[in-house]
């Protein structure tokens, strides 16, 4: 059995590790290649920012960080909220009604937590921010649950009703036409 030489100067056909790993896209992936060393700047990597509207959001430039970070906080919190505890080997067959388990403590206070933040805004920026940051709509969809029209885009919507969040989140209360 004799193998197939290749010359001294010859490229090898096979790809680089870099260039070889390509994650598996599915529905609503948008990956985006970043460097991950910065002594050297040749390690990359591929992270997926369309896992939800509000990080896509923010990594094309449509909300500032602290938009992001008050939306990430609703988001960690209705994740939280929906948490049981249980996994499922604990859950009952047969789908009957039976005693239910309680809540967490860690749920309670994201329930809790989530119902100050609501009142602190007004009913329509609490739409848009739970259906965008906290079900994962997109920015149109959020905008529509709350409106019907706006005579401004949707992407400045959302944007108000975000500020108004960041505004919540420090304890004071901002108005659109009302100088900071």
């Amino acid at each position: 059995m004799s193998r197939k030489r290749r010359k001294k100067g010859e490229a090898s056909t096979a790809a680089p590790a870099e260039e070889r790993y390509k994650p598996k896209a599915g529905p609503g992936s948008v990956f985006v290649e970043e460097f991950v060393s910065a002594k050297t700047g040749r390690e990359k990597r591929a992270r997926n920012i369309g896992e939800h509207p509000l990080t896509l959001a923010h990594a094309r430039g449509k909300i500032s960080d602290d938009q992001f970070a008050a939306g990430e906080e609703v988001r960690r919190l209705y994740e939280l909220r929906g948490f049981s505890g249980k996994d499922s080997t604990t859950l009952v067959s047969g789908g009957a009604p039976g005693p239910r388990d309680p809540f967490t403590q860690s749920q309670i206070d994201a329930i809790r937590r989530l119902d100050h933040i609501r009142a602190r805004l007004k009913e329509r920026d609490w739409i848009i921010v739970e259906k965008f940051c906290g079900e994962g709509w997109s920015m149109p969809d959020a905008v529509r649950a709350a409106t019907i029209c706006h005579p401004s885009s949707v992407v400045m919507r959302v944007q108000e009703a975000l500020e108004e969040l960041v505004a919540a989140r420090k304890g004071r209360r901002v108005h659109p036409f009302q100088s900071i």
